[in-house]
């Protein structure tokens, strides 16, 4: 998958990256090269929302812990998952947060989409209705970057990893 090709050549080595629950984590676990990135998950129980949460707690850590200091904050998250804390863009803002998070949107619960047709059920019930996740960024006062096609994948990414301050990739994916 494109963008988790980019983030194994983009992330930072010592990157924190947190990974929320959904088809972004099955993707993640699969295609992200991890190198000395340290990985938070929340093991799929159905905590879907895990990852911005994460990245913020993880952010304060690198403030607070000798251990951390200075390490750079990935996320990673689906439209459902992001959907359920994005007003946090808003803390994230008052309070400087260097974290970079990408958001594939493809306006589906797409792991419970999935998992009804495995189980030969009819889809119900999962769509979304997703605002412009790059300009509700920009409006909460980040830094918010949206991608429609592959080719500008990897510059975004660059940019976003390089703000000083919460940086929001809007992926949109199928």
């Amino acid at each position: 998958m494109a963008v988790f090709d980019s983030l194994t050549r983009l992330a930072p080595e010592d990157a924190i990256c947190c990974v929320d629950v959904g088809n972004n984590a099955y993707s993640f676990g699969r295609y992200f090269e991890s190198t000395r990135q340290a990985v938070l998950m929340s093991g799929c129980l159905g905590s879907i929302g895990f990852g911005y949460p994460a990245a913020m707690g993880a952010w304060a850590a690198t403030q607070s812990q000798p251990d951390f200091a200075g390490r750079p904050v990935v996320s990673v998250s689906g439209d459902g998952g992001l959907g359920q804390y994005a007003m946090e863009l808003t803390t994230a803002v008052k309070y400087g947060m260097n974290i970079t998070h990408v958001v594939m949107n493809n306006d589906e619960l797409g792991k419970i989409s999935k998992e009804q047709r495995a189980g030969e059920f009819e889809v119900w019930q999962t769509s979304l209705t997703n605002p412009d996740f790059s300009k509700f960024a920009t409006n909460c006062g980040a830094l918010g970057l949206r991608v429609s096609e592959e080719d500008r994948l990897e510059s975004a990414l660059q940019r976003a990893l390089a703000y000083e301050g919460p940086a929001l990739v809007e992926v949109m994916t199928d």
